[in-house]
């Protein structure tokens, strides 16, 4: 049995290995992709797979955890398996269809992971009067640490050795999850209390269908979600491409690749724990319009291609509004719907900021790379993002309709 400081702290540590997993294949998949031949076309549609499939996989998993009690033992299926179904991509030999079937395959287990990682951990910061924001911090913090090395690793050593980083560190989550306690049943009444603003918990998405034309008949939430949409391409193309976009500039591309995320990592952190600070000080509507206003800046510079020195300070304000719009935006959408919807609307928010521009980004970005290459595809997201500013300018001079306001 573990003491009780260890089991309080536990999670801790949990998240520290679970992110440093991440870290050591998502940033340099694309970039593997395009060594392995693939056009952007192509990557566009892989990436497009896994939001689409979570639409549909993540209320099923969530649906199963909270009817069988099962969340511990969907953690170690999925991280057992993904990174072994990942493996697969090896030996696709070229072959597109096999490309596509291993993506459906990979989305269907990988969907159940990370909001199960998070419920998880809203449910263990509740219980031991813990700051979930905090134990979130300390995977950002080892993301931002491990992916410099990671891209190192691989520059020497090849990019194919991210599968088997990947199989190692899921490995050690496998083992991890293994000392979680496991879920009761009995322990659902208590659940009920949790904070709905601030749990992710999958199984919560069940009810989002049912109440989410409600909610969208609510014409100021409707017209938030408008401009996050726009707003949300941009991010979303940066997901999908932008190690490719790294890669096409030659040199040592998985080690740059490594430092650019570590330095928008790192950024994210201070903006995370101020965020409530600063929401306060700007209100919820100068806070969108602003940080959607930067993101212009940031897309704007990288349409220029610019030397490597740049992207590193330009990867600063990656990681300021990647926090700050995603802080922002999970709060507008809870203060900002009726009560019994309050859970819908911050489902909402993320399917539309993740999902659905994730869909839309990745096919679209693909066919304008070959196109118009990276000019048009980060001149286009600049542009957006302006007009998401304006959106959410103009969404400070809609009234409500009995809705709670933050200051505007």
């Amino acid at each position: 049995m573990l003491s009780e400081g260890v089991r309080k702290y536990s999670l801790h540590v949990y998240n520290y290995f679970f992110y440093i997993a991440y870290a050591s294949y998502l940033p340099f998949l694309s970039y593997w992709f395009v060594e392995d031949g693939l056009s952007t076309q192509e990557i566009g549609l892989i990436f497009s797979i896994g939001p689409l499939i979570g639409l549909v996989m993540q209320p099923v998993w969530g649906m199963l955890i909270d009817y069988y009690g099962i969340a511990k033992l969907v953690l170690i299926c999925s991280m057992g398996v993904t990174p072994w179904i990942m493996l697969a991509y090896q030996y696709a030999d070229h072959n597109f269809a096999f490309y596509i079937g291993i993506s459906i395959l990979l989305a269907v287990f990988a969907s159940a992971t990370l909001p199960v990682v998070d419920a998880i951990t809203v449910k263990h910061a509740k219980k031991n009067a813990l700051s979930y924001g905090a134990i979130r911090v300390v995977g950002s913090i080892s993301f931002g640490l491990s992916v410099t090395i990671f891209g190192i690793l691989y520059e020497r050593y090849g990019l194919s050795l991210l599968f088997t980083a990947y199989i190692i560190s899921m490995s050690v989550m496998c083992l991890l999850s293994f000392f979680i306690a496991a879920d009761k049943r009995a322990d659902k009444r208590a659940d009920k209390r949790v904070d709905e603003r601030t749990d992710p918990s999958p199984k919560r998405q069940g009810n989002m269908f049912k109440e989410m034309l409600p909610l969208l008949k609510e014409r100021r939430f409707l017209l938030f979600l408008i401009p996050v949409f726009v707003v949300a391409i941009g991010p979303q193309l940066n997901n999908a491409f932008y190690s490719v976009y790294i890669s096409h500039f030659g040199g040592e591309a998985a080690g740059k690749i490594g430092i650019l995320y570590t330095i928008s990592s790192i950024a994210e952190i201070p903006v995370f724990l101020l965020s409530g600070y600063i929401i306060r000080k700007l209100g919820y509507i100068r806070t969108l319009t602003l940080v959607s206003l930067a993101g212009a800046v940031r897309w704007y510079v990288m349409s220029l291609e610019p030397a490597f020195e740049i992207l590193m300070m330009n990867q600063i304000l990656s990681g300021v509004t990647y926090a700050l719009f995603l802080a922002t935006g999970i709060n507008y959408a809870y203060d900002n719907s009726p009560k019994h919807t309050k859970t819908t609307a911050h489902s909402l928010f993320i399917v539309v900021y993740t999902n659905i521009a994730g869909i839309v980004a990745s096919n679209v970005g693909g066919w304008v790379i070959g196109i118009g290459g990276y000019r048009l595809l980060f001149g286009g997201a600049a542009a957006l993002s302006v007009l998401g500013a304006a959106g959410f300018a103009m969404l400070g001079r809609v009234k409500s309709e009995g809705l709670q306001n933050y200051k505007a």
